[in-house]
């Protein structure tokens, strides 16, 4: 039904849009540079439609980030999140990675705590407004 790809091609208007779809900032010109530093991303595809994507930040040794974890609307509550996620845990594992993180708003610690992540006192400073 679904098909995830590691690497998939995407462009990053179709990440702007399913930014979007679910409310947050499209940041197109943003995703332009960042695809390609990218410590790998996942793609899922509905047909050729992208309906979820997962992005991870890592020097590949000690540290990643997973971030942009986005499923469009209409495909929620379908598995793609968990799946996207479990895809990159268990990569970033096989690599090595020592430490993996994500943020995410309080109303989803249940949803990150069944993977395993701990709550750890952190700090966050944005350099733009629009974040």
């Amino acid at each position: 039904m679904f098909e995830y790809v590691i690497r998939g091609v995407v462009t990053p208007k179709q990440i702007a849009d399913l930014r979007r779809s679910v409310g947050w900032n499209g940041m197109e010109d943003s995703y332009s540079r960042s695809l390609a530093n990218s410590y790998f991303y996942i793609c899922c595809y509905d047909e050729k439609l992208l309906v979820g994507f997962l992005d991870v930040v890592s020097n590949g040794v000690t540290d990643a980030y997973i971030q942009d974890v986005v499923v469009r609307p209409g495909h929620q509550k379908k598995g793609i999140g968990t799946e996207m996620m479990n895809m990159a845990i268990k990569k970033l594992k096989q690599d090595g990675v020592f430490a993996i993180s994500v943020l995410f708003e309080k109303k989803l610690k249940k949803y990150y705590k069944k993977f395993g992540f701990h709550m750890f006192l952190a700090g966050q400073m944005s350099t733009r407004e629009e974040i």
